[in-house]
């Protein structure tokens, strides 16, 4: 149906309109953490209390970071992270390629197998995995940590991949593989450099899954030198004080690292994401 112009210009209007209110509301308490962090300690015991802070201040950020030992805690979830986006990047290029590449009696409820594996949420799991980690002795440990993450980034990054695998012509590797490439390395040659955009968007999302989960951090490891940086802000919290404007810097001080990540990367997500969910 033709639509005039002020119309048009009416319901794109409506549009951006919503789209902002819609912003502003998820964006409220990052806002709310940003402001209360820039607070002197009186101003966030002050009532009724003032969205804007009358004296700001960063010693906040570097109280937290002193008090809550941070920077051994932010060494720990860096690299958890990392190996855990490593780990699951590798066996998830594996099997979604596998996946693309190869028919195979009941592909596709082995598919969708391992999207349902998604749906279960994570405390259902909780108690079955540290019985095995504490069997087999790897509580308290990055390894298991590193494990746990692993197996629940893992059926996403199998069913991202596979999405964008398929992308992919396979003439291209039939082309290597009849210059003398094996199927490895027409794979690792042109496969992969291909898939790279996918192969990003998927690292950040395991990057973020494993810097951001707190349940099994909390649950498997017990050392006070081996906690997660999302396990430490909680520690910080005593039974009779609790000060919110250095606990909302240390959340700042989490949050940055990971928006940086994403805002890198971010062409890569948009990218791989539309690359990868044409076709599955």
């Amino acid at each position: 149906m033709y639509l005039s112009k002020k119309k048009r210009i009416r319901r794109t209007l409506l549009v951006h309109a919503a789209l902002f209110i819609l912003t502003f509301i998820i964006l409220l308490p990052v806002l709310w953490m940003i402001l209360t962090s820039l607070k002197p300690t009186a101003e966030t015991l002050k009532f009724p209390s003032t969205i804007l802070p009358d004296n700001p201040t960063i010693q906040n950020y570097l109280a937290a970071w002193r008090n809550m030992r941070l920077g051994t805690y932010f060494i720990n979830s860096l690299y958890v992270s990392l190996m855990t986006t490593f780990v699951a990047i590798v066996l998830g290029c594996m099997g979604g390629y596998a996946l693309a590449r190869f028919r195979m009696k009941g592909e596709k409820a082995y598919v969708m197998f391992i999207l349902v594996t998604r749906m279960f949420p994570a405390v259902v799991f909780l108690i079955p995995f540290f019985i095995m980690m504490r069997n087999l002795q790897l509580t308290d440990s990055f390894t298991g940590l590193i494990i746990s993450y692993t197996v629940f980034s893992l059926p996403f990054s199998i069913w991202l991949l596979r999405g964008f695998f398929r992308n992919i012509p396979s003439e291209l590797e039939e082309a290597a593989r009849i210059d003398g490439c094996t199927r490895f390395k027409a794979f690792t040659r042109i496969i992969l450099p291909l898939s790279a955009p996918g192969i990003a968007a998927t690292a950040v999302f395991c990057f973020i899954l494993a810097w951001n989960e707190f349940m099994f951090a909390n649950t498997l490891i017990m050392s006070d030198s081996k906690r997660m940086l999302t396990v430490a802000l909680v520690a910080s919290i005593s039974d009779f004080l609790v000060k919110w404007n250095e606990l909302m810097a240390g959340g700042m001080i989490t949050t940055i690292p990971v928006i940086i990540f994403y805002l890198f990367m971010q062409k890569y997500i948009t990218g791989g994401l539309t690359e990868g969910s044409v076709k599955g």
